[in-house]
């Protein structure tokens, strides 16, 4: 790119593709498309995904059981495997070998799901799970009532946090193993905007008044934080607007690091602890490309730096 200098590689062109897939993308901007040395990676093809060499280039297609609604995530200790969801099943697949093998069967409910955002934790060995109530056993068969943290290694589910009547759209592990949930209400009360707890599932703070796109990551000071995009907050700090916060899990603190035009949306993805996040941008409203309409940091891709001192915090 002669503008940013920067090396860009298309690695897909669904429409030439052998099997004519309509689209050809990532899942979610929160889960690594990436193993853990960069060798390979996948990319969601309709409903099925397909896999690539780290290069970007076209390998095959993964097994039809690891589909668009089983939510694959790359292990970060062994770069040939991925899990996956399967009804209430944790499963994973050796991509070398073509073999699966059975993790866990959570057989106390119906199906497990990370609700299509989050990823393993940052250790490897820890998810957190929605489970359905199963039907005939607990009345209702009430959808991703029940959340709890899973642990591989020790193959121990923990404790469990009944959300029953209060409404969530995401969950996300942060790399200490507390749980982020994005319930649905806004506002400075219980149950509302992003909340945290801990790994036993029990409450800590409110982080912020509203859900929005976010992911968590560990700052370079060795602090989790919450990066976050604010444009649905009823009560924001000052002078950010539609702005891309970070917020302490410690104390829920939060700052500004970039605040954007309202004409303006994005996705947010931040890498392992490496001090930065990267936030894409895009204007919905399709505005032709120049001035006025095309505003400051239309249609990019941002390298935003997280450590900040108390003093900048201030």
């Amino acid at each position: 790119d002669q503008a940013f200098g920067t090396s860009i590689k298309r690695v897909s062109d669904a429409r030439d593709m052998r099997h004519g897939p309509v689209f050809i993308g990532t899942e979610y901007s929160t889960a690594s498309p990436f193993n853990r040395d960069n060798s390979r990676l996948i990319l969601q093809h309709n409903s099925y995904f397909g896999l690539y060499d780290g290069h970007g280039t076209y390998l095959r297609d993964l097994p039809f059981a690891v589909n668009a609604a089983t939510e694959p995530r790359w292990s970060r200790s062994d770069p040939n495997v991925l899990y996956y969801v399967s009804g209430n099943n944790l499963m994973k697949l050796d991509v070398a070998r073509g073999e699966n093998a059975l993790v866990r069967t959570f057989g106390e409910y119906g199906a497990i799901s990370g609700l299509g955002e989050s990823d393993i934790s940052l250790d490897g060995d820890h998810f957190v799970f929605a489970a359905d109530e199963r039907a005939g056993l607990a009345g209702s068969g009430q959808p991703n009532r029940y959340v709890f943290v899973y642990e591989v290694s020790t193959d121990t589910r923990g404790p469990v946090l009944d959300t029953l009547g209060h409404d969530f759209d995401n969950l996300y592990i942060a790399p200490d193993n507390s749980v982020a949930i994005g319930w649905l209400p806004t506002g400075p009360g219980r149950f509302a905007g992003v909340e945290l707890f801990d790994r036993d599932m029990v409450f800590q703070r409110q982080l912020t008044h509203a859900i929005g796109h976010m992911h968590l990551t560990r700052d370079t000071n060795g602090e989790d934080v919450l990066v976050w995009t604010n444009a649905n907050d009823p009560l924001p700090i000052a002078n950010c607007r539609n702005g891309i916060v970070k917020v302490r899990l410690s104390d829920a603190r939060q700052t500004c690091l970039l605040q954007l035009d309202w004409s303006l949306a994005v996705h947010i993805t931040a890498p392992d602890g490496d001090g930065w996040a990267v936030v894409e941008t895009y204007a919905p409203a399709d505005p032709p490309p120049q001035l006025p309409d095309w505003v400051p940091y239309t249609n990019e891709i941002v390298h935003c730096l997280l450590y900040t001192s108390d003093a900048a915090d201030e």
